[in-house]
């Protein structure tokens, strides 16, 4: 066989599409580039499978949501304050409109395929997580601190940030955990993703990671199953890293105590050395996009995609805060979109994950509940879809969970 029909071949598979989609999932947390060549590759295959089969484009309304979105960050360039910074966020969210675009055109996938890219996901999530500790043990044995096992630290070598690393191996993790059978090496992937989460502190996804797995003992798995050997295992497991690493968890949780509300809502003037918490800081970033909606009336139409960075510096100088926080951004997908695109765009967003929500309760499918939970959750303390890796990982789980035949399930029928 020459090398031209072993490529037809291998386009020709049946689960090509599926090892596709899992390429771009495994490739998000390592570069930029690879992750966007895989979505090109991914596109070619859907125009050849248009090419050479019969299509029937499915008109499905949680697909039309994010293409609907995508057009109103598009027209958002015509009142843009900064009509350049628009035109790189269209460039930057146009998987918004590709992937669901994309998904329309293909056949609906099977509980097989599903598995298949979901599988690929979280093996690479944990090659990943050893290579993160991996390099963790040669900084301490460097450095001998053991700050480089917790948070931004551990995942530095890769320049990652650890909100979002946390949210895709809280996914991996409840993959794994809806499984209805486990090998032992998914077991010891559940010990092994669970104590990473852990150590990677983030208090938004921990708390929902803890939240997942009392909703999933208590309405999909039982009390009982708490007695189960396999379970207590991983209980073990995670409850000697928590215990590992619970000075630095239990810190981060315990300085948002010293968060001053009031304060933070009402004084005039900061000095460079306040002492902000994580939620301190949002919670100014609100403040800031309230004086915004009374004072630019953005309210309907917003700033304009990525335009609203500026005003914010200014903000940020007026009240002299730390030079630092000058170019963040809202750190709320919510109040980014809001404040960027408009009401409508807030609502659209809202309705994705609404109709979401609504289809994962239907189906009774825990890790389609699950996936919606955490993003909802974590579009409150980021701003998740302005970032490549987060656009590319919500837009294509979104689809693929609104694209796959799910059986209705029960206690005794799982993702085996």
């Amino acid at each position: 066989m020459n090398v031209k029909k072993k490529i037809v071949s291998v386009i020709k598979h049946e689960d090509i599409l599926s090892y596709s989609i899992s390429s771009i999932l495994s490739t998000l947390l390592v570069s930029y580039a690879a992750s966007s060549i895989a979505l090109g590759i991914f596109t070619f295959l859907v125009i050849n499978h248009i090419r050479t089969s019969k299509i029937k484009l499915s008109l499905d309304i949680a697909l039309i949501l994010p293409i609907i979105l995508y057009l109103f960050c598009c027209a958002s360039y015509f009142w843009s304050v900064n009509q350049q910074l628009s035109i790189k966020g269209i460039g930057r969210l146009v998987p918004l409109m590709i992937i669901p675009f994309a998904f329309s055109l293909i056949p609906k996938f099977t509980i097989k395929s599903f598995k298949l890219i979901l599988n690929g996901f979280t093996i690479s999530n944990i090659l990943l997580g050893l290579f993160f500790l991996i390099a963790a043990i040669i900084n301490y044995l460097k450095t001998g601190d053991l700050m480089v096992f917790v948070y931004h630290q551990l995942v530095d070598v890769l320049d990652l940030n650890a909100i979002y690393v946390s949210v895709f191996y809280s996914i991996s993790f409840f993959f794994l955990l809806f499984k209805k059978q486990k090998r032992n090496i998914e077991i010891f992937g559940l010990g092994f993703l669970g104590a990473m989460i852990l150590m990677l502190s983030s208090k938004m996804i921990i708390a929902s990671f803890v939240l997942g797995n009392i909703i999933y003992l208590i309405f999909y798995k039982g009390i009982s199953s708490i007695k189960s050997p396999k379970v207590l295992l991983v209980l073990l497991i995670s409850t000697i890293v928590f215990a590992t690493t619970s000075g630095r968890v239990v810190e981060r949780f315990l300085i948002e105590k010293t968060t001053n509300f009031e304060e933070v809502l009402h004084r005039e003037k900061f000095n460079r050395v306040y002492p902000w918490t994580g939620s301190s800081i949002r919670i100014l970033q609100l403040r800031n996009l309230k004086d915004q909606i009374e004072e630019n009336h953005i309210f309907w139409k917003g700033f304009g995609l990525f335009a609203s960075r500026e005003n914010l510096r200014e903000r940020h100088i007026a009240f002299n805060t730390y030079y630092g926080y000058h170019g963040y951004n809202y750190h709320n997908m919510y109040a980014q979109i809001l404040a960027e695109v408009g009401i409508f765009g807030l609502i659209t967003l809202v309705l994705i994950s609404v109709i979401g929500i609504i289809r994962a309760i239907k189906s009774k499918n825990f890790l389609f509940f699950i996936f919606y939970f955490l993003m909802m959750l974590a579009f409150i303390t980021e701003s998740f879809l302005w970032v490549h890796r987060g656009i590319f990982l919500f837009t294509i789980l979104h689809c693929l969970f609104n694209r796959t035949d799910f059986p209705i399930l029960n206690n005794s029928n799982k993702l085996n």
